[in-house]
């Protein structure tokens, strides 16, 4: 699978190695960005399938700032630093890479991470969609079942417990009757036990 990678690298030589390790394997390079500005610059005209992102950038800015920024843009990114003391490892795990590589690294090295980091990304896209197929049918046959109002509710809510586990839940249904109760309160009493 060829892929479109953003290097945010700030060492030029490094950088560069890293455009033709991965120019041979076959992907293309979207663009070097020496600091996290650049980075947004260049995400905002294209987005890249893997970033690669060096922890220590130029600027009052980090890899790992950038790497928040990713996360709500949803692209996934492998860290690649010297540095891998044990306050860089903790901030770098939180913001959740799909990778991790320790400079120097063999060029086999990289190229097995971006699979592994691109093989989980697609499987984590796959999930997501299956699950809203899960819940988009769920919905459906709430609402075609047969019953009141309380009975489709608590099929729901029943429903839902497998998928997002609760002891207790609120549901705001916003109905344009004034009269009818708007709002459904639930706490779980027991396995498949709810009281309203």
């Amino acid at each position: 699978m060829n892929l479109n990678i953003l290097i945010v690298e700030d060492e030029f030589l490094e950088a560069e190695s890293l455009s033709i390790i991965l120019k041979n394997a076959g992907h293309s390079v979207q663009g070097i960005a020496k600091s996290v500005d650049q980075a947004i610059g260049l995400l905002n005209k294209s987005k890249p399938d893997i970033v690669l992102v060096d922890i220590i950038l130029r600027g009052d800015v980090s890899g790992i700032d950038l790497a928040r920024i990713l996360n709500k843009k949803n692209i996934p990114f492998i860290f690649l630093s010297a540095n891998s003391n044990a306050t860089t490892l903790e901030q770098a795990i939180a913001t959740k890479p799909s990778g991790f590589l320790v400079k120097p690294f063999r060029e086999k090295e990289l190229l097995i991470a971006l699979n592994i980091a691109v093989y989980r990304y697609q499987k984590n896209l796959e999930l997501i969609t299956r699950q809203q197929k899960w819940l988009n049918g769920l919905l459906t046959s709430v609402i075609e079942m047969p019953g009141n109002k309380n009975d489709k509710i608590l099929s729901l809510i029943r429903a839902l417990t497998s998928f997002l586990p609760f002891d207790f839940i609120i549901i705001d249904t916003k109905l344009s009757d004034k009269n009818d109760s708007v709002v459904y309160r639930y706490q779980r009493t027991g396995f498949d036990a709810y009281a309203g």
